[in-house]
């Protein structure tokens, strides 16, 4: 079996997690935008790739999966899950299991307004959302809402540009910082994460609520499993009203029973390594689907009070090592049209 981890970023530890369950033979191809690239580290073959956003990105991903005889294909980049969303078809004509959802449900993760419109249909919970100065201004008058409230970029990711906005002037520098701000209610309670896993037909196998203790520049360091019922059937609501397949991440604050939905991310998160030690083993799970095994459901059955602490890791290399890292460098090829060939995919 052939893996593509696309987008691997500092994701080797799940790699290596997967390489765990893997037959001799198997193999674990990982994509980058850069040599300089931690979870190479943890592939057999590393693949340098034109950025997510050009237009030569979907003809190399797709010339990868045929080059190598790519079995399954799993992203860890929102950007990346979305795009190759909008082609699953075209790789499940080569035989390729995309292990990412269907466009529509990107969709609704990656934009914070159509996640706050969704939410509202499946009656969930959600912060107040407002796209408008104007809005956010009335509410605050009618003192619907109040300060502090959070602004943040509509499409963002990562925590990054995002503000706490504690009076009228901050509100205005804030939204005004960028296209496509939005703003939100500042929620209350204590901020948990869900690790949710679905099957090739959309059936909810696992889920796994965590107390996030510690968050650094929009990554979960610490966290701790939990036992929650309230969450867990959250999870389970938004992964079978999604079609979810594979892995789904879950931002969401509880304040005693009450659950609130923050954000959506249609891929591994974060803080999955506290799921994994806790017993979840999403890696397993998943190679089991591939290999038409039955996935038996284990909701909830998983250890609470596992914590989980990320530490720096070094990874020794010089300059000349990661030149010679072991790269099929096609970036080059696809950058400029006139450098294609007639076996450059159309």
């Amino acid at each position: 079996m052939n893996l593509l981890f696309s987008c691997i970023g500092r994701r080797g530890y799940i790699a290596e997690w997967f390489r765990e369950n893997l037959s001799p033979g198997d193999r674990i191809v990982g994509t980058g935008d850069s040599r300089w690239v931690p979870g190479f580290h943890a592939c057999d073959l590393s693949v340098l790739m034109p950025d997510v956003t050009s237009d030569a990105y979907i003809h190399t991903l797709l010339d990868l999966c045929r080059k190598e005889r790519i079995d399954a294909l799993l992203s860890f980049y929102d950007a990346d899950v979305d795009v190759i969303s909008r082609h699953r078809k075209r790789f499940e004509q080569l035989g390729v299991v995309p292990l990412v959802p269907d466009a529509r449900a990107c969709q609704i993760s990656l934009d914070k307004l159509a996640t706050d419109g969704f939410l509202r249909e499946q009656r969930l919970r959600s912060p107040e959302t407002f796209a408008d100065l104007e809005s956010a201004r009335a509410s605050l008058r009618s003192g619907r809402l109040r300060y502090p409230l959070v602004v943040k970029p509509r499409f963002g990711f990562a925590s990054r540009n995002l503000f706490l906005a504690r009076d009228d002037q901050e509100l205005r520098t804030f939204f005004a910082y960028a296209p496509d701000m939005i703003i939100q209610e500042c929620l209350q309670g204590q901020e948990h994460n869900l690790d949710v896993l679905s099957d090739l037909e959309g059936r909810v196998i696992s889920v796994v609520v965590k107390r996030k203790i510690l968050m650094r520049a929009g990554e979960t360091d610490q966290a701790e499993t939990v036992h929650h019922e309230g969450a867990l059937e959250v999870g389970i609501r938004l992964a079978e009203s999604l079609r979810m397949v594979g892995a789904l991440d879950v931002d969401l604050f509880v304040d005693g029973e009450d659950v609130v939905v923050l954000e959506l991310n249609p891929r591994f998160g974060g803080a999955y390594p506290a799921s994994h030690l806790a017993g979840a083993d999403f890696p397993r799970k998943i190679l089991d689907m591939l290999r038409g095994r039955p996935i038996e459901s284990d909701l909830g059955r998983y250890a609470a009070g596992v914590c989980m602490m990320k530490d720096y890791r070094i990874l020794p290399a010089h300059r000349g090592e990661f030149a010679d890292l072991r790269a099929l460098d096609v970036k080059a090829r696809y950058s400029d049209p006139a450098t294609r060939t007639d076996s450059s995919p159309k």
